[in-house]
Parts: structure tokens; sequence; C-alpha cells
């Protein structure tokens, strides 16, 4: 491990201890807090990176907010107050959320109060139906019935009654719909609800949004908020390489909370930074904000949402929201405490062009099978890097049923094994390319998913049991390739995962399997994951043994329990710890203790 240049070094301190890293060949040590490895500091290199990349934090004001808690100078005056320890530089005041509803005059007060103190403010819109505003849609969902006359003209009047009052305006993550009135399904005509309704979503972008807020202020930049559920945007009507096309700043839902509750869905902690990687690779540098929440969180469960957010290239947090903050939340006095240190990592990895095992995604891919599978992948240490364009030049790709969706996609595979790529595919994806896939892998997926649980792995020296069993798919049987891990089943064994030479190149199956959308639907769930799954907690041996293959093309080692994020940066990599309990790391040549929710650069 070392510093980079012009990083003030630091040193290890665990329990009041100094320990040597005597396996550095400069010696360094490193200062451990109980939460985080801190291993860089703020000087005047870091410093004067680019304005875009200085980290900047927002607190979103719900409509409701700003009437409690800023409706009179009394009122602002104490709020003002309680945000001064996350130093925030923007409030979004949003101005209308069904029927609560927020005038244009309250909000000038407001915007005048803060820009006095040296606080932007930005307008917003929940567009989520009222007794008086909108119509709600015919589902299962509280979302708006977009075909409606009443909507359109409804979120229209917002923005021409508020982009006088700010530059920038955001719509929260409701421009979605799953309605299946009428009024829908006569409109889809032949096409599926998917495609419809992404169809008439970028639609109304500029009739109800863009041409009103322009002819009331030609100065209004738009914003769009994109959900953290992304591989479910298609079915609901985010298009998000359309829709961002015609915002001026894409936000990324990066709210996870606590992976261990049902109300929001068993969500993995990976989740928010796959999402604005994904968003990126999509929007570009239009994908600027991160944005989560203290819903079901712990302290912990929110800051490791910034750290995230941050790792994933974010330059704005945007806290979701007043009410939490103003009601104590403990995740805020953790984030201020840790805001240095989010800087410092800010500007650190915007200077380092990201690198790692190409996950890739078409927008719009059927996910069914796979669904939220890089999420898995980056909590057992692989460094998924999802992309929305086949990744032609990448020395690993992970392809997921996802990929099956660019029609050129097996030519694109054989072109890339023959320039000495590592890939990887899952069952579901050799399914829908069918024979010629399957015969190139090596493996043959059987004609229909069939859903399994291992309790026990095999070929990595001793039988292994599983603590939570894994999900995979039992149709999956090896024909000429060599197995590297079975996986044992109540009736016999299946291949987990398997290698065929496709000289100079090699294709790799993961026998895994996410969720269906029976999954889904037998829980009653829309949106996120239904239940937890055991990838996520395999033992140690089990993620080193699926991380080898991968690894090795990109000329690292790493051996780590799951939970434990590796992400690469230029030369250098960054270890961030999701796991409630110190791990022991090996990383290269060296060893060390990484503390629970610790952070360490190595190289």
């Amino acid at each position: 491990m070392r510093m980079s240049p012009g990083l003030v070094a630091c040193s290890l301190e665990v329990s009041n201890q100094i320990l040597p890293m005597k396996s550095s060949p400069r010696r360094v040590r490193w200062r451990v807090s109980n939460w985080l490895v801190v291993c860089f500091a703020a000087c005047s290199s870091v410093w004067s990176v680019a304005a875009d990349r200085e980290l900047r934090l927002s607190v979103y004001c719900t409509a409701g907010d700003v009437l409690r808690y800023l409706a009179t100078p009394e009122d602002r005056q104490r709020t003002f107050e309680k945000l001064q320890p996350l130093q925030p530089s923007r409030l979004f005041l949003e101005g209308r959320r069904g029927d609560e509803h927020v005038s244009a005059e309250r909000l000038h007060e407001v915007r005048a109060f803060f820009n006095a103190r040296n606080i932007d403010c930005s307008g917003g819109i929940a567009t989520v139906p009222g007794a008086n505003f909108g119509l709600r849609q015919t589902g299962g969902l509280d979302w708006l019935n977009w075909e409606s006359p009443k909507v359109r003209a409804d979120v229209a009047g917002f923005f021409t009654e508020n982009a006088p009052v700010f530059e920038e305006l955001i719509v929260d993550d409701f421009f979605c719909t799953g309605d299946i009135s009428q009024e829908a399904e006569r409109a889809r005509g032949g096409r599926s609800w998917g495609d419809y309704r992404q169809d008439l979503l970028v639609s109304l972008i500029d009739p109800t949004m863009v041409q009103p807020a322009r002819r009331a202020n030609r100065k209004t930049r738009l914003i769009i908020k994109f959900p953290q559920w992304y591989d479910r945007f298609h079915l609901f009507g985010y298009d998000p390489p359309r829709m961002a096309a015609r915002f001026d700043q894409v936000w990324v839902g990066t709210e996870v909370r606590d992976p261990k509750t049902r109300r929001m869905g068993f969500v993995q902690p990976t989740q928010g930074y796959m999402n604005f990687r994904w968003l990126s690779s999509v929007a570009g540098r239009k994908v600027t904000g991160a944005w989560f929440d203290h819903i079901e969180c712990s302290a912990q469960n929110f800051l490791d949402q910034a750290y995230a957010s941050v790792l994933a290239g974010a330059r704005e947090l945007t806290l979701f929201r007043l009410g939490d903050i103003m009601a104590g939340h403990p995740g805020d006095a953790l984030l201020a405490a840790r805001l240095p240190d989010l800087r410092g990592l800010a500007a650190r990895v915007g200077k380092e062009e990201p690198r790692g095992v190409a996950f890739y995604k078409p927008p719009g891919g059927d996910s069914s099978d796979n669904l939220y599978l890089a999420d898995y992948l980056g909590m057992i240490g692989l460094p998924v890097l999802p992309v929305a364009k086949y990744p032609t030049r990448a020395k690993t790709a992970f392809l997921p049923v996802q990929a099956a969706a660019d029609p050129q996609l097996l030519e694109k595979v054989e072109k890339h094994l023959q320039r000495g790529a590592t890939i990887a595919v899952t069952p579901a994806l050799l399914r829908r390319l069918g024979p010629a896939a399957a015969k190139l892998a090596g493996v043959e997926p059987g004609a229909t998913s069939k859903p399994a649980l291992a309790g026990r792995v095999q070929g990595t020296g001793d039988t292994i049991e599983l603590e939570v069993p894994l999900d995979l798919d039992g149709a999956v049987r090896a024909v000429a390739c060599e197995v590297r891990l079975r996986a044992l089943l109540a009736e016999g064994t299946v291949p987990l995962l398997t290698r065929r030479a496709a000289r100079p190149g090699q294709l790799l199956v993961i026998n895994t399997r996410t969720f269906s959308e029976q999954d889904f639907r037998d829980v009653g769930e829309w949106l996120l994951p239904p239940r937890p799954l055991g990838l996520a907690t395999v033992p140690q041996p089990v993620a080193d043994a699926i991380r080898e293959p991968f690894l090795a093309a990109l000329g690292a080692h790493f051996h780590a329990p799951a939970g434990v994020a590796l992400m690469l940066f230029g030369g250098e990599a960054c270890l961030y710890s999701f796991r409630d309990a110190p791990a022991r790391i090996t990383f290269g040549a060296r060893t060390f203790d990484l503390p629970a929710h610790g952070l360490v650069w190595v190289d």
C-alpha cells in the first residue's frame, strides 16, 4: 500500500494502538477509526481539482417540509441553525406533492432567506396524485394516470408557476406509470406495456415540463431524478437515454437503506453504486447528483449510502428529507463528521478512471432470472462496472440475461473472445441466445429455468456448508467444459462455475439466479428485491473462487469475505466494507485488517 503523490501520510490506529504495516516497502502506516480507514487527507494538490469535482451537499425539502419548517422567519432561522453541521450548499424547495402545495410567494420568501445566507435554492415536484391534483392511475401503485388531460394540465401548471422562482427544477422519482386503465389499454395498441409507457412519458416531457418552464423563464434548467430500481425502469416508463437527452442534468437514486428488512425490499448496499455507474454510462456528464434518504436507516446504513454514492462518482449528495434532519436522525451527525473524508474521496475518485468487470446492460433489456444481479456480484467483491454499450475493449466482461437485448450479441462475444477477453455469462442468457451460445460455453442450460437451492458447494477443497442456500438453475449441465465449482442439491450436483477455453480468451458460466417476474408477483412486490439471497453472503472460499478468473485477467489478487466491495481506479484499488465486523484482507502481496465499514486504498 502507498499514498498517492501529494496526499498527506496517515498511520494505522486501532483501539489506541499504532500498528506498523511491515509489508509495505515504505513502511507507511494507516490510521483506522472505528468506522473508517482514512487513507488520505486534504492538501493543496487535492483541492485544486476542477470545481465540478468538488463535492457539494444539498437537502431536499418536501412541500410538507416547507410548510412546516420554513413558514416563518423564525422557523427558517431554526432550520438554518439545525442544518449548519451538514454545511449544505443548496436546498431543493418542493412546490407540489399531490395536494401539498406551496405558493410561489412563499417559495420566493424562503429562497431569499437562504440566498442571503449563501445557500442556493432550487425547486422541485413529486408527480403524485392528490384529491385535487392529477388523477390516480388504475393499478397497484400510487402513481398518476398520464393519459388524463387533467394530469397533464396540472403538471404543466406547476412548471409555469415555479419556473419564475427558480433557475433549476427537479422532478422527483415518480415520473413513471403502471396504469392499466381503459384509456391506457386503448392507447398502447399492440405495444407491450413497457414500450407504451416509455413512449408515452418521453412524449410528455416537452409539452408538460420543458415548454411551460421555458415560456415562464427561459433560463430555467430541468433535472430528472431516476429512482434506484434500475432493472425495472423500462416496465414502468423510464427510458434513460431518451429522457436524459431532454433534461439538463440527471440525479440518481442511491437510497438502498437497510438490506435486512422487508419494507424496502432487501436491497443490497451496492445497488446505489451500480445504478449511478450504469446511468453515467447512459447519460455521461449530465449525471451529477446522488439522492438518498433516512428511511429505515441506521446511522451506519445512512453513511454507507454516502460512501457508495461518492465512490460511484457523485459530485453532489442530496439528502431526503428536511423533516428527518429536523427530527434528529443519527445518520446526519455521523455524515457531518465524515464530510471532510468524503470530500477528499470525491476529489480522488474524480481524478481516476474507473475500470473493472464490465457488466453489460443495454437500456430496456429484460432482466428476468437476473434481476439486480450486479448488486450481488458487487457484494462478493467483484469490481463490477455497469455499462450500457457493449464493452469491446474490456479485458473482462459479465453478460447477464439483460445483454440479450443486443441483437448482435453473440457475434460481439465471439470477436471479443478472439481478442483474449475473459467473458462470463449466466444460464438465463445462454437459454435466450440459443444452441450456438450453449455450444460455445460447453454448457447445456436446459429448455426452461429450473429454480433450485444449493446448501453446499464443492471445488475449493472440502465441501463447504452454506449458511444461506444459493439460488441457482437446476437445469444446467456441463457438457464440454472445466467445472471449477459444483453446487450440491438434494437431488444431485449441478455446475456452479465452469470455464471453457476460447483461445486466446475464455468463457465462464456462473450458475446464478436472482429473481424472475414470478418471484415479484408471488409476494406482491413491484420494484425492489422480494427476498434475501444467499449469493451476497457466501463463505469466503466460494467468493474467492468466483472472483479468481476475473481478477487474474485484470492482473489483481484479492482474498476477502463477502461484504467487502472492490472498486478499481487506474492503477489503484479501493476497498469498502459493508460488514458489521472486521475482515482480514489480502490484496496483492499484502495482508491487513479492514475494520467494519472501513475504506482503504491499495495498489
